[in-house]
Formats: structure tokens, C-alpha cells, sequence
């Protein structure tokens, strides 16, 4: 009997130890991956079920947002002027609001206006767009390092999450 606790305890060692060593290779692994994460850039990515969520907080909160990559996607549009053309990525939403004593609901594009000096997309091509986010004149903009043309399309009209 002697022989067999004197086995078991020596078998419950072994497991603590070699659980203890690899945990702790697992937090040298960790602060290596911490450490690669700080050097590399922070990405926004503006996701399909939290849009416009997270472009009221973009709005809201555009301190925290700027210089940072913004990830979206939407369909490409274009406004010219005389002097220049805007370009926006965009999906839609219905926007509430009271006119005359009555509630009134209508479909409104949103998203962010980009800068690109490549070649620009179609008219309502889905595309997605990566770039830092500025302001210029007061408003937001996505200097894009890339903008792709995508065959797989999201929704169109989104809802708010919450």
C-alpha cells in the first residue's frame, strides 16, 4: 500500500510541474504576442451588426478615432462639384425625425467620406476601405491606402445594434 501513495504522490508532481512550466512558457508566449501587438498598427474594423453604432461613436468620440485605421465596407458613391468630386463609402438607414407635429421617417446614406488618388470605384460597387482617419473642414475623412472592389456584397440598409 505504501508503494502504491508513494507512486500516486509522485505522479501528482510530475502533473503540477509540467502544468506549472507550461504556463509559464504560455505567459512568455503572451508578452511576446503583447509586445508584437503594441509595435503593430491598431485596426478599427467597422462591422456589419454594430455599423452604425459604431459610426455614431466614430462621430460622437471622433478624438479617440482619429489617426487611426478604419476598416469599412459599403457601396461606393461619388458627389462632384465644379471644383472637385467626394468620395463615400456608404450603407443605408432609417433616420426618425418630427416635422410639423408628426414623426417622419426617411432612408439616409451612412458612412464616411474617402480620399483616393487610384483608380475610383462604379457607382453602388461594394467595396471596402482602409486608410487613417482625419478631419479636414470639419469633417471626417478616410485618407485610403486601399480601396477593393468586392464581388460578395453586405447588407445595404442596416439597424442600430442597440
Amino acid at each position: 500500500m505504501n508503494k502504491k501513495i508513494i507512486i500516486l504522490l509522485i505522479s501528482i508532481c510530475m502533473v503540477v510541474v509540467l502544468v506549472g512550466c507550461n504556463n509559464t512558457k504560455s505567459r512568455v508566449n503572451d508578452k511576446e504576442n503583447i509586445n508584437e501587438n503594441d509595435n503593430s498598427e491598431e485596426i478599427v474594423k467597422i462591422m456589419e451588426s454594430v455599423y452604425l453604432d459604431y459610426l455614431y461613436d466614430i462621430y460622437i468620440d471622433k478624438e479617440r478615432y482619429l489617426g487611426k485605421t478604419i476598416e469599412i465596407e459599403g457601396m461606393f458613391t461619388q458627389e462632384n462639384s465644379k471644383d472637385t468630386s467626394k468620395y463615400y463609402v456608404y450603407r443605408l438607414s432609417d433616420s426618425t425625425h418630427e416635422h410639423d407635429g408628426q414623426e417622419h421617417t426617411e432612408e439616409v446614406m451612412t458612412g464616411l467620406e474617402f480620399i483616393y488618388d487610384k483608380e475610383i470605384p462604379k457607382e453602388n460597387d461594394w467595396i471596402k476601405v482602409i486608410g487613417k482617419l482625419s478631419e479636414k473642414d470639419g469633417s471626417l475623412i478616410i485618407k485610403a491606402k486601399s480601396v477593393e472592389i468586392l464581388k460578395d456584397r453586405g447588407l445595404e440598409k442596416v439597424t442600430s445594434f442597440y
